[in-house]
């Protein structure tokens, strides 16, 4: 997995970086929550670990604001801090964090919870692709919906109930329209002119 690291503690960084880099995941590192926000604005993560107490933009502050932007891939948000008590943990974890643990990391523990977020990780991603295949299914059918299958012969229209309705009928019922007949110009042209014209030659003759 890609994975930042955010701590103002350089022993800190250190000990989760190689920890990470012994589990073959792909580790970046910064030192404050400023620097992280940017490079969450500008780069993919699947995992962000994050120090509580830094400068500026704290790490309670940063998983808020993770858990605030709209769009992007789902990203796992793990507390990594020396605090410990029960609110504490709760805090962290109504502010977006998805996990919490404290310092110092026990490396077997720290190994068993980015399992945790890697298979977290990996539904999301999946559940997230489902959806988009649905949105794009329900997106087609709409368009579907949209076309009116119509006779090339009669003209009639089929309805819902895979009967054909003439063209009249199905405006009636679906469209809530009654219809009144009038004559376009080039039907006028070609059907009726040729009839009247065809009547009066008629009179004429007799």
């Amino acid at each position: 997995m890609r994975i930042l690291i955010v701590d103002d503690d350089p022993v800190s960084c250190r000990i989760l970086e190689e920890a990470m880099q012994a589990m073959q995941h792909d580790v970046h590192v910064v030192q404050d929550g400023a620097a992280a926000w940017a490079r969450l604005a500008s780069e993919s993560f699947d995992v962000l670990m994050t120090d509580w107490e830094m400068p500026g933009v704290n790490g309670l502050e940063l998983c808020r604001r993770v858990r605030a932007r709209v769009g992007g891939a789902f990203l796992y948000v793990m507390l990594v801090t020396d605090r410990s008590i029960p609110e504490d943990v709760v805090a962290g974890i109504m502010a977006g964090a998805n996990d919490f643990m404290s310092k110092p990391c026990d490396r077997g523990e720290l190994c068993a919870r980015m399992h945790a977020a890697e298979r977290v990780v990996t539904l999301e991603r999946s559940l997230a692709e489902r959806v988009r295949e649905l949105e794009t299914a329900l997106h087609e059918v709409e368009t579907l919906r949209r076309l009116l299958p119509i006779c090339m012969y009669c003209k009639s229209i089929r309805n819902d109930q895979e009967a054909w309705d003439d063209i009249e009928e199905y405006l009636h019922h679906h469209a809530n329209a009654d219809c009144t007949h009038s004559i376009c110009p080039p039907c006028y042209e070609e059907r009726v002119q040729p009839m009247l014209d065809e009547m009066h030659r008629e009179k004429k003759a007799s």
